[in-house]
């Protein structure tokens, strides 16, 4: 059952991967904009229902007000380009050239239950890092929009994992699939984090790939 609750958070911003595979779909990416210096994050190339090629899902609070995004996959660094973005559900995906071929997850959060085991892709001062995370239970997780303009509610889980500040929008992953976005780390307890379900969350981002159109959102502002 899905409850609501109140959690205060801690936001964060980095990721990789490390066996083969993780490694190759996970990547860093390096964000330069609103802030007085560059900003480093994470997220991961995941393949979508009627999309040609992988796109990197990541949290939008990392990309937003962005002048330049770096995403970087090893020793290859390329441009990314903001094709999918929602400042409620704090998701967003980036588009980026030459990954038609690359390894990439596929999304898929329905089988997931509490107790389930899985791993958290980050990259801490660069090198890859793989969290174990267990799955205590489906949350709704009422919070603000990344602006704290306007209260929302978030479809995700409720973690044990040691998540630290800095990790946000690296990659949960169980049996290669993309269950959740690391979004934040609780003030309470050290061992509690949340992610967010890009399924669940995710309609307003498949709204936006499907027509090509993002509304009203404004790129250029900074959280």
């Amino acid at each position: 059952m899905t409850r609501a609750i109140a959690v205060v958070l801690l936001a964060a911003s980095l990721a990789t991967g490390c066996d083969s595979a993780a490694t190759s779909a996970a990547v860093g990416l390096r964000v330069v904009g609103c802030r007085p210096h560059p900003e480093h994050g994470s997220g991961a190339l995941v393949r979508l229902p009627g999309v040609d090629e992988p796109l990197v899902l990541t949290a939008a609070h990392v990309v937003a007000g962005a002048e330049d995004i770096t995403v970087t996959r090893g020793d290859t660094a390329q441009m990314g380009t903001i094709v999918a973005f929602d400042p409620e559900m704090d998701l967003a995906y980036l588009a980026i050239e030459g990954v038609d071929g690359s390894p990439a997850w596929t999304i898929d959060s329905a089988a997931v239950t509490s107790g389930d085991t899985g791993v958290a892709h980050v990259a801490r001062d660069d090198v890859p890092v793989e969290v174990p995370v267990t799955f205590e239970r489906r949350v709704t997780i009422r919070t603000e929009d990344i602006y704290v303009e306007g209260e929302t509610r978030r479809p995700g889980f409720e973690l044990t994992a040691d998540i630290d500040e800095g990790d946000s929008g690296g990659a949960v992953v169980v049996d290669g699939k993309v269950v959740g976005v690391v979004w934040a780390r609780s003030r309470r307890a050290s061992d509690r984090a949340y992610a967010i379900d890009p399924v669940r969350a995710g309609e307003r981002l498949r709204a936006q790939l499907a027509t090509g159109d993002l509304g009203d959102v404004d790129l250029t502002r900074c959280p």
